[in-house]
């Protein structure tokens, strides 16, 4: 009998949105804090370093939802080695909503925006990045340890779009 775990749950919608999408992934590296896909479009290779947090963090904000995705040491080691060498790198984030599964959000980020909101060449037992979802704004907040959510009192956050694959040029829609 085979088990099902929470975590095919979190990656298989991010599969289904690929296949959905005329896509075939395969997986690279699989694994329970992270998954690693690899796609080959007419645009060429992309690696794709997935993660999932399967609810968001609690807020007294109720307009606001926050996923927050922690990295570890050997994570880290591992995304400093990402370089441009032909393959292209790109981060997906599964923002679960395990009451609402339908209202789940997909996070994607390009390697530069990863790195930023990281702050991959600063020595630190964790590093994370954290998506906020605003209600009634369009797309998407990103921030992280390499980036504060605000500075200086105004908005420091990345936007990032809600209905796109940015990885593919011309763009796939989600939904």
């Amino acid at each position: 009998m085979t088990t099902i775990r929470k975590a095919d749950f979190y990656y298989g919608s991010l599969l289904s949105v690929f296949i959905n999408n005329g896509m075939a992934p395969a997986i690279v590296e699989p694994g329970e804090n992270r998954r690693i896909y690899s796609v080959t479009t007419d645009n060429g290779e992309y690696e794709i370093y997935t993660k999932y947090v399967s609810s968001p963090g609690s807020r007294k904000n109720n307009h606001t939802k926050t996923w927050t995705f922690s990295f570890s040491t050997e994570e880290m080691e591992r995304i400093k080695q990402y370089q441009d060498n032909g393959k292209k790198y790109t981060f997906a984030f599964v923002c679960g909503q395990h009451n609402k599964m339908q209202d789940s959000e997909i996070a994607i980020l390009t390697l530069e925006q990863a790195k930023d909101c990281l702050d991959i060449g600063f020595q630190r037992e964790s590093h994370r990045i954290t998506v906020k979802a605003v209600k009634g704004k369009n797309g998407l907040r990103v921030y992280g340890t390499g980036r504060a959510d605000k500075l200086e009192g105004k908005d420091n956050t990345l936007r990032i779009k809600r209905v796109t694959l940015p990885m593919i040029e011309g763009g796939v829609t989600i939904g």
